[in-house]
């Protein structure tokens, strides 16, 4: 990843700070004698002081003039003064010497280096007029190059906000003004766009996202990656839509920390990205409508095949020839849903429309209650999708294959059929179930079941060949040898029929379960069909 984190970088103005006033200013005639580990303190004024009380006359940032007429000459003293000082937040003190002092005296650049604090010595001849000239000129010239900026960077981003088609447009507009790499995260921690590849960019790690969403206030949080071998540090600042967290913007502060009109950008930017992400879900909210409206016309079977009803099927990518599974998942929620219950389904809607757009499969979802209602194509594996989402306490419903509207109607039957048995966190499949349904009774799953057979055999004389074979093998327990004798076969040519039989009803006749299935088929088939069946 390229470092863009120089706070010089690209015009950006630096901060002015102790190290740069001794390069940049007549300070650069000053030797540092105290806490030279501490000259990157922001420098805010300089101030000239030669009384007393000098506490009561300074200001945080700023840097203390003085030609030491006053300074304290019993140590107590000195180390009080100094304390004080470093306390108060000054970025130091420079003294002029030697006219009243010919240096700091020992314990005040030892109490001085004990807390950090930067001491200066400054020779007499260089006037205290020039310092504080060069110095403020190059405060007050900052302070326009940052008001232009701030003027920028609302200006950008403003602009960002009308032309942004994705939270990656606003990503890489905040990440050109603050020449920093930018990035978006959802609630999960999935990808939602960024100023670069995903593979380029530092990601946060999952201790930054578990302290992100504990964040309640609108407000920028830097935070320090665990890893050592790759150190990673982001600033997270968390964007909201009516006080609840919807994303986060993560800014690359590894190279340097993010300054305070960086942050406020960032919350800028955050807060053009909830509005970005409010007009987004109105938009998808109306287009979720009328993709509800219409797989619920097919779950219902009020669809109408006109030639308009059919191109927005096509729109919708909904193919009346291809074979769907209706599926249903059913939340661990009471009914009528609360508020948070009502929040945890649009989360598990999101999760399924990410995992259905990651595999190029249509959103034909729909909602009702605390279900959520969709079909999946035959070539989709219903039980992948359920290992990927299932969470312990949804359940699933999956009905037998159909094909056009009128079946999805049969289809959305079949999960109504399994939905009041289901148990957290199972995945019930109506194929899988049809023959115990077939055994307690039910109608339509007779019917089913002996429609499969009953397609599998096919029609003519094959058909009339294959039925002679499982009523005899069915009838003689199927003991090859028997039933060979009863068909007047030869074994082998027994053999060869049954592995064909096989293939077609797509069974494994050595299973016993098969075996069950078959006889009670035989016994259930109409007498036309059936030579050894009782017509019940």
């Amino acid at each position: 990843m390229t470092n863009r984190g120089d706070s010089n970088a690209g015009g950006s103005p630096a901060e002015l700070d102790l190290a740069t006033a001794l390069r940049e200013t007549k300070l650069r005639h000053a030797r540092v004698v105290a806490g030279e580990r501490s000259l990157d303190r922001p420098l805010r004024w300089v101030h000239m002081v030669d009384h007393p009380d000098i506490i009561a006359w300074v200001q945080p940032g700023q840097l203390l003039l003085t030609t030491g007429y006053h300074w304290p000459d019993e140590p107590a003293a000195e180390r009080a003064l100094i304390e004080a000082l470093a306390a108060k937040g000054l970025a130091g003190v420079a003294l002029a010497v030697p006219r009243f002092l010919t240096a700091f005296p020992e314990t005040s650049r030892q109490v001085a280096e004990s807390l950090d604090f930067p001491l200066l010595e400054i020779p007499w001849d260089v006037p205290f007029s020039q310092i504080t000239e060069e110095v403020h000129a190059w405060l007050i010239a900052r302070q326009g190059q940052l008001i232009a900026r701030a003027e920028r960077i609302h200006r950008d981003l403003t602009r960002s906000a009308l032309t942004a088609r994705s939270l990656g447009d606003i990503a890489s507009a905040l990440s050109l003004l603050l020449e920093r790499d930018v990035l978006f995260t959802g609630l999960d921690g999935e990808w939602l766009g960024g100023s670069g590849e995903r593979e380029a960019l530092r990601l946060p790690t999952p201790p930054m996202l578990m302290a992100v969403a504990r964040l309640e206030a609108v407000s920028a949080l830097s935070l320090a990656g665990d890893d050592d071998t790759s150190p990673c540090r982001l600033l997270a600042c968390p964007v909201r839509i009516q006080e609840a967290l919807v994303a986060t913007l993560w800014i690359d502060e590894t190279e340097s920390r993010v300054s305070e009109l960086e942050q406020r950008a960032a919350e800028q930017a955050a807060l053009i990205s909830a509005l970005h992400l409010s007009h987004q879900r109105a938009l998808q909210a109306q287009e979720t409508r009328l993709g509800y409206a219409f797989v619920d016309s097919l779950l219902e079977g009020r669809f109408e095949a006109t030639p308009a009803a059919l191109e927005r099927a096509a729109l919708q990518g909904w193919d009346p020839q291809a074979d769907y599974h209706v599926c249903a998942i059913l939340l661990d929620e009471p009914v009528p849903l609360s508020r948070d219950g009502l929040l945890r389904r649009e989360r598990w809607e999101r999760r399924l429309g990410r995992y259905l757009r990651d595999q190029d499969h249509p959103l034909l979802v729909s909602v009702s209650l605390n279900q959520l209602l969709f079909l999946l194509r035959a070539e989709m594996s219903a039980t992948a999708l359920w290992q990927r989402l299932g969470d312990g306490g949804a359940a699933m419903a999956v009905s037998r294959l159909v094909q056009g509207a009128e079946a999805i109607g049969r289809g959305a039957d079949d999960v109504a059929r399994l939905l009041p048995s289901l148990e957290a966190g199972e995945l019930r499949d109506f194929e899988a179930l049809l023959f115990s349904r077939v055994l307690e009774g039910d109608a339509e799953a007779r019917r089913l079941f002996l429609e499969r057979l009953s397609d599998g055999l096919g029609s003519g004389a094959r058909r009339r060949t294959w039925l002679e074979t499982l009523a005899a093998l069915t009838g003689h327990g199927f003991q090859l040898a028997q039933t060979a004798r009863a068909l007047n076969i030869h074994i082998s040519t027994l053999r060869y029929r049954l592995e064909r039989l096989s293939e077609a009803l797509g069974m494994d006749l050595d299973e016993p379960e098969s075996r069950l299935q078959l006889q009670v088929a035989m016994r259930l088939m109409p007498r036309q069909d059936n030579p050894i069946g009782d017509g019940r």
